[in-house]
């Protein structure tokens, strides 16, 4: 176990204003505060959230709000591959099940004896929400426009896999940029997250250090593929003690290397050659070039 101190500062938590209703005239006229008054929070903590006038900030439901000191915790998880599991022919259950449980739930009830595949098949699940949109940057083309904003190009996969995956963008117009990240080179549509920036929409926010932070409002939104029929099967894995740590099967990676001699230092002046026109940064050698 480990333990991990940290200091807050609860000035930031602290009331500093003094409302106008706790502000009295004394016998002699004078304009002073009256502590006494059950809206004077000043030099304290309050124990539900108030505005600036000391009045409570209720929730939808009319109920006070309480009000909590926030500590942010950085969580890591270290995970142990056990390495390559074997599948071996499984025997289901002699007498198979035909009908599903009601309310089966195979995430929380686990497997069910004598259940055919089907019964664990689960629909899609889309899930989306809001975040920054520092990922657009990666999905721009290496060109600038006259003004020297960066061009998003539609359909320009700025992946470092370009055979298998898709990075960039789907399309663009004056109000918003819809960009595709981790998507599968064959199937853009269906796969990947997709995110859309807003370009006239802005967010103002702080970090967790207090500095203060904007960026352009983006939504995200990830369609899972559910469990089905080419992703779900019911084979038995076991461990063979000869495979413990070793995660993957053995590889061989050849590389060639060619020495061209002197002509070796006007290689990347030919490669400029072969660039015509500014598209050509993008696509030449699959954005092998970087100018």
């Amino acid at each position: 176990m480990e333990y991990i101190r940290k200091k807050i500062n609860l000035e930031n938590y602290t009331v500093r204003s003094i409302p106008k209703s706790v502000l009295v005239k004394n016998s002699e006229g004078k304009t002073v505060i009256d502590e006494s008054n059950p809206k004077y929070y000043y030099g304290t903590i309050p124990n539900y959230k108030i505005d600036s006038e000391g009045n409570f900030i209720l929730d939808p439901f009319g109920q006070k709000i309480v009000n909590t000191i926030d500590v942010s915790l950085f969580i890591t998880q270290d995970i142990d591959d056990m390495g390559i599991f074997t599948d071996t022919p499984f025997v289901p259950k002699s007498s198979t099940l035909t009908i599903k449980p009601d309310n089966f739930n195979s995430f929380t009830y686990g497997r069910l004896a004598g259940a055919p595949v089907s019964f664990y098949y689960k629909s899609p699940i889309t899930v989306s929400g809001y975040t920054d949109d520092s990922l657009l940057k990666q999905v721009k083309s290496y060109r600038k426009d006259t003004q020297g904003n960066d061009i998003y190009v539609p359909n320009l996969n700025v992946s470092n896999d370009p055979k298998n995956s898709f990075n960039g963008v789907v399309y663009t117009n004056n109000l918003e940029t819809v960009y595709k990240i981790g998507s599968n080179v064959n199937n853009v549509q269906n796969t990947g997250v997709e995110y859309t920036t807003f370009k006239n929409e802005y967010v103002k926010t702080v970090d967790e250090f207090g500095k203060a932070l904007s960026y352009n409002k983006t939504k995200f939104v990830s369609k899972n593929g559910g469990w089905n029929e080419y992703n779900t099967s019911l084979n038995a894995s076991l461990k063979k003690e000869e495979y413990l740590g070793i995660v993957f099967k053995p590889e061989v990676d050849s590389a060639v290397f060619i020495n061209r001699g002197v002509e070796d230092i006007f290689e990347r002046h030919a490669l400029l050659s072969e660039i015509k026109t500014t598209n050509d940064i993008d696509t030449n050698r699959g954005g092998f070039i970087r100018i």
